[in-house]
């Protein structure tokens, strides 16, 4: 049978493609077997029937988790990524066909990804995802990935953006009445931006705007009748009608003339320069709101001063107040792109020191101390020197990925704990393996944060490694080891 081109890879849903989003799942292949690669055409191979041999169809499939040259720094939920390069080791479900595949001369054999994310990669080669094309069974046919973790789809944004130098793009352009609307007058519609009469306070000080009625069909358009609310009720200087520092200062310059007072006025008012807010970074629209009022009352002959000093303590007050901080928009996912679900936010990462390490973003904990498998300093136990016998290297020792805080507190802890366990021993300073394992695994139930799950995956680990040296004599103590207790753990046995 012929196959669609492998750009081409599904069909099958509605509205595809779409231009704003997949729709699709899309998830990345990674190292497990709930991932798998199912043959769309049967794999035909040569089978034994009696004295003959027929090519006979068979329904194949493999699992990611058979991996092979997958991205060891590059992890999904905590297990290799799949890439372009990467291949499964055999498929599954064509066994009888001894006699080969009849386009391959394989059976049984590697499967190997045809399509690929184009704009996502990892370690430099493209990752592979749910529904990307395969050669299975050494190109003997064609198959497809099938791995969900998750159905949510994510729409296109809605597109409710009014046209810009509209009336709904000011907010101000809705028409209060469906009265008809009066005869347009030109220049008239200048007057309707102009502030409303205002009537004096008793007291002085800022003015309450009286409200003007308006006919139907008006347009409401913003005024200055709309003036933001200051800290402190902290009129601006320039329109407060009590006298400020720069206001006594001019009416200095005009007594100078008259008595001594008036120079001591000038003197202690008058600055030399004037004042102004370079230094000042609005941060959100009240402090641009600020910063424009200063100039304002620059512009209306203001002391630029009273006006600094008037918008410093504005800015501060804001800024001393706890500030609401918006919801940042998520963003939409573009065409041909990979999801990765994720469980925990903090990965479950369980290995050999040397693959946890250079990926965990924390740090990589030896479930069982290194220093109880070696008798000399780290540098001579990472150099592979002074081990004890059977004893796996520094770098395949098995580790945990755990955070800052996972991985406070837990060393000291337990190496107390082995202190405790070499004092009762003979020689001291020594234990057998398989209580130094007991102490160091029960050391790791007592994490915070860490989910029972991965608990379990590092104890086992840690035992699969220790077992077969359970009956060998380990160290307990952080310090080097006493003569005796160093030659009984270079010998490997009480």
């Amino acid at each position: 049978m012929s196959f669609p081109p492998p750009a081409d890879n599904y069909v099958g849903e509605p509205q595809y493609p779409n231009p704003w989003t997949t729709k699709r799942p899309l998830e990345g292949l990674r190292d497990t077997d709930a991932a798998k690669i199912i043959c769309l055409a049967p794999d035909v191979c040569l089978t034994p029937v009696g004295k003959d041999v027929v090519p006979i169809p068979y329904q194949i499939v493999d699992y990611c988790g058979h991996d092979e040259n997958y991205t060891p720094s590059v992890r999904f939920t905590g297990q290799k990524a799949m890439v372009l390069r990467s291949n499964t080791t055999h498929a599954h479900g064509d066994a009888p066909g001894t006699k080969k595949g009849i386009k391959s001369g394989a059976v049984e054999d590697i499967c190997e990804p045809i399509s690929h994310a184009s704009q996502v990669r990892a370690e430099g080669s493209h990752v592979i995802r749910h529904l990307d094309r395969f050669w299975m069974n050494r190109r003997n046919t064609q198959g497809e990935a099938q791995f969900v973790r998750a159905t949510k789809t994510y729409g296109p944004p809605k597109d409710d953006d009014p046209v810009p130098g509209s009336l709904r793009s000011s907010e101000f352009g809705r028409v209060m009445s469906d009265a008809s609307p009066e005869e347009l007058i030109m220049g008239a519609q200048y007057a309707q931006a102009l502030p409303a009469h205002q009537l004096p306070t008793p007291g002085g000080g800022s003015a309450v705007p009286v409200p003007q009625p308006k006919g139907p069909g008006t347009v409401i358009r913003p005024s200055l009748e709309r003036a933001p609310q200051w800290y402190n009720n902290r009129t601006p200087p320039h329109l407060d009608s009590r006298p400020n520092a720069g206001q006594w200062a001019r009416y200095g310059v005009w007594a100078r003339r008259f008595t001594a007072i008036g120079i001591l006025i000038e003197g202690i008012f008058v600055p030399s320069n004037g004042a102004n807010l370079s230094d000042v970074v609005p941060q959100d629209g009240f402090e641009e709101e600020v910063v424009r009022t200063f100039h304002e009352g620059l512009k209306h002959g203001a002391d630029s001063w009273a006006m600094r000093d008037w918008a410093m303590e504005q800015i501060n007050e804001h800024r001393s107040r706890p500030q609401h901080e918006r919801p940042r928009p998520e963003a939409v996912p573009q065409p041909d792109t990979v999801r990765i679900d994720r469980e925990n936010e903090f990965p479950c990462l369980v290995g050999p020191y040397s693959e946890i390490a250079p990926i965990c973003p924390g740090q990589a904990h030896h479930i069982v101390p290194d220093m109880a498998l070696r008798y000399g300093t780290r540098e001579e136990g990472a150099a592979g020197q002074k081990r004890i016998p059977n004893a796996p290297s520094l770098g395949r020792g098995m580790t945990v990925c755990l955070s800052q805080s996972m991985h406070s507190g837990l060393h000291s802890s337990l190496n107390s704990t082995l202190a405790a366990l070499g004092a009762m021993q003979t020689p001291a300073g020594t234990a057998p393996m398989i209580r130094i394992l007991n102490a160091s695994t029960a050391s790791i139930d007592s994490v915070i944060g860490l989910s029972k799950e991965c608990k379990e995956r590092a104890k086992a680990a840690a035992r699969l490694q220790m077992m077969p040296l359970a009956a060998q004599p380990g160290r307990t103590t952080v310090s080097l080891p006493n003569p005796a207790a160093t030659e009984v753990l270079r010998r490997g046995r009480y």
